[in-house]
């Protein structure tokens, strides 16, 4: 058990910084009405740990991934700490998912995990472009005004328009770093003899639970 545990931990720290030096190298992209927004791959890596050794894995790799960001990100602390609210709510979406459903669990859980993220960064969007960084909503609109050719935003326009935006922007990124993560594993479940030390794939484990116990249709 102690074996296993430090291997879990192990494991998990390794994927945290695969994704740490996934977020130094310059590999993001911007979003393209709102450029102060980046996409990044370094969120596949907990994912990926998520699926393959399981929930506890996920907490894990997103707790070392934010540490490590407060070491080397940019805007620290709040800009790490906004990623791990953005990464730990994805997580958090796919364990309810899976307590859920064992057998949609991978779905469902990434609903909910997108729905999570979008509503926790909704708020805290709200509380950096009012009463942090005003100058934000500023730029973030004047970059929206061009983008799209629309006149100058202003008021509430302006901000409504840079929340909708920003809630876009989290459901793709939310798909960027859940669709590659799960055809990873898929692609590791045709590799024989793949993490046997760990008890196999997790998420492809919890799933063939599921569909033994469900009754058979005569």
């Amino acid at each position: 058990m102690k074996k296993r545990l430090s291997l879990l931990v192990a494991c998990s720290s390794s994927m945290a910084g695969l994704a740490a030096i996934l977020a130094i190298l310059p590999l993001s992209f911007s979003f393209p009405p709102i450029p102060y927004l980046r996409f990044d791959l370094a969120e596949i890596p907990i994912i990926l740990a998520f699926l393959l050794l399981g929930p506890e894995a996920g907490a894990i790799s997103s707790l070392v991934y934010w540490l490590a960001l407060l070491l080397v990100g940019s805007y620290t602390p709040l800009g790490p700490t906004m990623k791990f609210i953005a990464v730990g709510m994805m997580v958090l979406g796919l364990w309810l998912g899976f307590k859920l459903s064992s057998r949609r669990g991978l779905l469902l859980g990434s609903l909910l995990g997108c729905a999570l993220r979008v509503g926790a960064m909704s708020l805290l969007n709200y509380l950096v472009l009012v009463f942090m960084f005003p100058e934000f909503l500023e730029v973030a609109a004047a970059s929206i005004s061009m983008i799209l050719g629309l006149r100058p935003l202003s008021g509430f326009a302006a901000f409504s328009m840079v929340m909708i935006l920003t809630a876009l922007f989290n459901v793709l990124h939310a798909a960027l770093s859940m669709v590659p993560a799960y055809l990873l594993v898929k692609s590791l479940a045709g590799v024989r003899g793949f993490g046997p030390r760990l008890g196999g794939i997790w998420y492809l484990g919890v799933s063939k639970a599921a569909s033994r116990r469900s009754p058979r249709r005569s």
